[in-house]
């Protein structure tokens, strides 16, 4: 009997034993878990950043601070710099911003480091960054007009930056967005280019100083095929008494040489009085001589008449040989060469709009030609001097709604050059406009 009962306790205080040790397991789990860590694969780093490391002089550079892994809710945030050999000077002292901007006092080369304080602990980034003049680009090519076969020069020059100049050329046809690698940046500052056809171009030459800042510089080039000649084109300004009854007579001895292109007339005022101005244009056709005569019978009877006697070479360029003849004032009006031909160019969709061309004052600038593709050129003329505000207006396909407008205002000088005074509008791709081309 007592040898039952000894079993049986040994039994129960055996179940007790393992239950214990398996609470004690448990528990000891538990502890591991508070007393313990977990194991971080991220460390506490300073991710600070500056806009640039090159900066030109007069400019400003954006300091961010910025980490990873640290509570920002206890970090502190200050700026420094270190003038080349000089000891360091506080931009900002320690405080809750974590974005300054900073304009460097002199050019030369800094150090700068930004630092975070948290938790007692200072976590320091330091920058190199070069403070010089601006880098400017003064590249150059031989020509803006050349023919098929003909090679161009493109002569790269730089200033400002910090010297130790490299330069690039690029080139694409005037229609695409792609550009062709002509040559990768070296030290080589000129090269030569011959087109392989005819067609529109444009040129970019970049310039890249020691420190990496680059400046572009872009050109327009036209290469015309040999076999196809540009006529010249000139025109001629009389003046008429505004209550005469009679105007201008024009006859061309050899109108296949030159012909008579249109006739535009404006009111002038000058010390003799009010006077319309006839503005007579002509174009080349093919070589030879011809006469262009001009005569205009007064009210009076008096007839007044002036002869020029002009030659147009195998190019379609024109030489006036001799001007003779009577006219209002005491020198004879030249014939004056049309130049400073310029066009504009915009995408073309005419499914979803079509554009149109206004200009205010068309005895300043003429619209010469429309052609149409994947873009839609515009071709103008500056014919004399004085203002004019050309408008391109995009239209929906009900010629009702104004999409897009372009607004250009330009001025002419006495040599007929034209000057870009001030554009604005909006454009397709947001508030980019396409520039006047020459």
């Amino acid at each position: 009997m007592s040898k039952k009962i000894f079993v049986i306790i040994s039994f129960i205080l055996t179940l007790t034993l393992c239950f214990n040790i398996s609470s004690l397991t448990a528990n000891a789990e538990k502890v591991a878990e508070i007393v313990t860590p977990a194991t971080s694969t991220s460390k506490s780093i300073n991710t600070s950043q500056i806009s640039t490391n090159a900066v030109t002089f007069g400019y400003s550079v954006t300091m961010k601070a910025s980490s990873k892994g640290l509570d920002t809710k206890k970090c502190k945030y200050a700026f420094f710099y270190k003038y080349e050999d000089e000891s360091w000077t506080t931009i900002e002292p320690y405080s809750q911003n974590t974005v300054i901007n900073w304009t460097p006092e002199k050019m030369g080369k800094y150090e700068v480091c930004i630092k975070i304080l948290c938790n007692s602990k200072v976590y320091k980034k330091y920058f190199d960054m070069i403070v010089s003049e601006e880098l400017v680009n003064m590249s150059v090519v031989s020509s803006s007009h050349i023919k098929t076969g003909d090679s161009v020069m493109l002569t790269a020059k730089a200033t400002g930056g910090l010297g130790g100049y490299t330069f690039a050329y690029y080139c694409k046809s005037a229609y695409s967005d792609w550009w062709t690698m002509l040559n990768d940046f070296k030290q080589a500052s000129s090269m030569q280019w011959k087109p392989s056809e005819s067609g529109e171009y444009d040129i970019c030459i970049k310039a890249k100083d020691s420190y990496g800042q680059i400046s572009e510089k872009y050109f327009s080039l036209t290469v015309e095929n040999e076999g196809i000649k540009t006529p010249g084109e000139f025109s001629l300004g009389l003046k008429a008494p505004i209550s005469a009854p009679y105007q201008w007579k024009c006859d061309i001895s050899d109108e296949s040489v030159i012909t008579f292109k249109n006739k535009s007339e404006y009111a002038s005022m000058s010390v003799n009085g009010p006077a319309m101005i006839l503005d007579y244009r002509f174009r080349t056709t093919k070589s030879g001589v011809s006469d262009i005569k001009m005569t205009y019978t007064a009210y009076n009877g008096k007839i007044y008449s002036i002869l020029y006697k002009v030659t147009v070479d195998k190019n379609l360029n024109y030489t006036v040989d001799s001007a003779e003849g009577n006219y209002f004032e005491k020198d004879l009006p030249v014939l004056k060469r049309i130049t400073q031909p310029f066009h504009i160019s915009v995408n073309n969709d005419s499914d979803k709009y079509s554009w149109k061309c206004d200009i205010s004052n068309g005895n300043i600038i003429e619209l010469s030609s429309v052609e149409k593709g994947d873009t839609e050129t515009y071709r103008f003329n500056a014919i004399r001097k004085g203002f004019a505000t050309i408008v391109l207006s995009c239209v929906s396909p009900s010629d009702t709604d104004v999409l897009y407008q372009l607004v250009y205002d330009v001025s002419v000088d006495d040599d007929l050059k034209l000057t870009i005074d001030n554009y604005d509008g909006y454009y397709i791709n947001d508030y980019w406009l396409p520039e006047i081309q020459f």
